[in-house]
């Protein structure tokens, strides 16, 4: 039996971490009968933190869904990780959830990860909230607190609840609406009606500046889908104090499944019809050693069952049966027959539906509800496997880990003929790296990734070769002449035929070229492809008995090494169209790290989220950028992002070249 649409909260928690996400979500397990007994972090007894990375490191790392069913609705709590690192993960908590709450530490103050996380939510049209934890800390200051929110977040923050003292003094909460001293009951008020479209209701407020419970009651829920109002709610999970007003206030005031209008990618709005067709969105994707893949869903329209047969956007029209469809409470998964619009589902077995899909049932439209865009990786490493026995498992073991999670991605990289992979951070990777090891069995050995320069000549000159080889009865003999010349950037290899006189045979000529590629794209400096580059060849001698294709491969090769030293060879490095977030404070510092010391050259500069955030777009040169992660991390606290995409090639400076050479240059020595 499926519940009414209205009867459905969503609620996601979002913040920094040891904010108390987790330990929050516990209480509310144990307060709605979910669990006999509180779990905590600490104890490694948590509803959440099940898996052995997140026990070891006493930290949420993925998304987990915990559903109550609690005076008469359904309740589903998603607890989010804090870390930036794992973003993506919490992108599936803010999608699915229809009212997020930002959870701060009163001793910590508001950061920008949770600042970051609160206008993503906006961004998508989710009600929001705050929840100030560890107000019990000799450093908390509530007030103080409060308008770093209305600062940081934005004035519409307003304390719905108000505490009796900061620090350890705090014994007490007491309802901002039924406070007429506090000056934060008529502010709280005013954004309340600021939803009000009723006119008569209007002009009553106007002359009586007062707001009834029945019309509170009636306006919260669209002020806060609508961001009229942002309350600031109190609570310390560990203690339970605040626990039952917050609790209350999800009751009474958090929008409903219904209320939250999801649009698919043509903007059209999906009402929560449970008759119409079935469309959902697979929000987030477990690897579960048992069961397999499992699928974690949200339902917009029609009623989805454990016998219905799905097709996503990947299923090319052949529908997979349920494997089961489940309710989520933390680890478990319990069985249920059927779902409607608004409820959180997860469902096994199903191959060809990926993350991000949407789904429906067989002969049906497909339809995309949109989510966040993924954050792009910022550390890449390369990967071998350390046995033979894991080199056979290597490969479909890291594609399941790059199913789950979006912003892990692996790729081999043909110019440098290395398997890596990329991830949000160097903790994002060791953790995906554990999980290889644990679910899987497979190990490996990571180590920085190797650039693919490319090479290149700045002048023309000729290359010669006589390769003359005898060992008794056949000899080996082949001659060549060539000119080599650079071309324009993009012109990519030339190879052009000039022999007259047939000084080479025209059969043994394509040999000539053969040998000449593969040295282009074996390179002759480094690893490094040869690019824009044209080989002339023209003239060579042939023997009638010991000259074959073999012998003019070799020679060839040779001689194209040999014009190419004479040429004044440079290296081609890659520079990285780069973009870095950071808080404005820092940009100075970041901006003067770029061009001072990475070589770069900054093209644009802006800023967002009234200021707060400045936006550095730039062209670096990637060999400056391989610890660009760290660096940026402990210029900004933590605090700084970036992406990079390949721009285009440049000349390596010759001081660099020397430098890159002692690394990466190779000696080529005549046999």
């Amino acid at each position: 039996m499926t519940t009414a649409a209205s009867k459905i909260r969503n609620i996601a928690f979002v913040g920094h971490p040891s904010a108390g996400k987790t330990a929050l979500v516990d209480a509310l397990a144990f307060l709605t009968g979910v669990t006999p007994r509180k779990g905590s972090v600490a104890d490694k007894s948590s509803i959440c933190d099940t898996e052995p990375e997140e026990q070891e490191k006493g930290h949420t790392l993925q998304t987990k869904v915990v559903s109550a069913n609690w005076h008469g609705e359904l309740w589903t709590f998603f607890d989010s990780p804090g870390y930036p690192d794992f973003q993506a993960e919490a992108n599936g908590a803010l999608f699915a959830a229809d009212l997020v709450v930002g959870v701060v530490s009163c001793a910590s103050g508001v950061t920008y990860n949770l600042r970051k996380k609160m206008e993503a939510a906006a961004r998508l049209g989710r009600g929001r909230a705050i929840i100030v934890t560890h107000l019990d800390d000799p450093k908390a200051d509530f007030e103080t607190l409060v308008e770093e929110l209305r600062r940081g977040i934005g004035d519409k923050c307003v304390p719905f609840l108000l505490p009796d003292a900061s620090g350890p003094g705090f014994s007490r909460l007491r309802k901002t609406m039924q406070d007429p001293e506090s000056p934060w009951r008529q502010t709280l008020m005013d954004e309340v009606m600021d939803a009000c479209e009723n006119e008569e209701e209007v002009m009553q407020y106007l002359e009586t500046q007062t707001v009834t419970d029945d019309e509170l009651h009636d306006l919260m829920p669209k002020a806060l889908v609508e961001g009229k109002v942002i309350p600031i709610l109190v609570c310390n999970p560990l203690t339970d104090l605040g626990l039952k007003e917050v609790a209350e206030f999800f009751e009474h005031y958090a929008p409903g499944a219904a209320q939250i209008h999801f649009k698919m990618e043509d903007g059209t709005e999906v009402p929560p019809d449970a008759n119409g067709d079935l469309l959902g969105t697979v929000f987030n994707v477990k690897s579960d050693p048992h069961v397999g893949k499992v699928c974690l869903a949200r339902i917009y329209r029609g009623t989805l069952t454990a016998n219905s047969a799905v097709v996503g956007e990947h299923s090319r029209d052949k529908p997979e049966k349920l494997g089961g469809l489940f309710r989520l409470v933390g680890k478990k998964r319990e069985p249920i027959e059927s779902a409607g619009p608004g409820e959180i589902v997860a469902f096994s077995k199903v191959e060809h539906v990926a993350l991000g899909d949407g789904f429906t049932t067989s002969g049906k439209k497909i339809h995309t509800v949109l989510m966040p865009e993924t954050p792009r990786a910022m550390v890449t490493l390369a990967v071998e496997p350390k046995s033979r026995a894991d080199e056979q498992k290597i490969g479909e073991a890291l594609h399941k880990l790059e199913a789950e999670d979006p912003s892990f991605k692996v790729e081999h990289v043909r110019a440098t003929h290395e398997m890596v992979v990329h991830g949000m951070s160097d903790l994002h990777l060791q953790v995906m790296e554990q999980r290889l090891k644990r679910r899987y069995g497979v190990e490996i050995t990571t180590r920085a990734p190797r650039i693919a320069y490319r090479e290149t000549v700045t002048r023309n000159a000729d290359g010669h070769h006589r390769h003359k080889k005898q060992s008794g009865g056949r000899g080996q003999f082949g001659e060549c002449y060539l000119r080599v010349k650079p071309q324009p950037e993009g012109t990519g290899f030339v190879f052009t035929d000039a022999v007259v006189g047939g000084s080479i045979p025209r059969n043994l000529i394509p040999a000539v070229e053969k040998g000449v590629r593969e040295q282009v794209v074996q390179g002759v400096l480094t690893n490094g492809e040869v690019v824009d580059v044209e080989v002339e060849l023209y003239d060579g001698k042939y023997h009638d008995v010991d000259s074959d294709e073999a012998s003019f491969k070799i020679a060839g090769a040779r001689a194209f090494r040999d014009g190419f030293m004479k040429a004044t060879p440079v290296l081609l490095e890659p520079v990285m169209s780069v973009e870095v977030q950071v808080p404005t404070s820092a940009a100075g510092a970041i901006f003067s790290d770029i061009t001072s010391h990475r070589r770069g050259h900054v093209v644009d500069q802006q800023t967002e989220s009234d200021g707060a955030v400045t936006i550095i777009k730039a062209n670096v040169p990637l060999s400056t950028m391989l610890a660009y992660f760290r660096d940026l991390k402990s210029q900004t606290a933590g605090e700084g992002s970036f992406s990079m995409t390949l721009s285009h090639y440049a000349q390596v400076p010759g001081n660099e070249q020397q430098k890159v050479l002692a690394v990466y240059g190779k000696k080529h020595e005549e046999e």
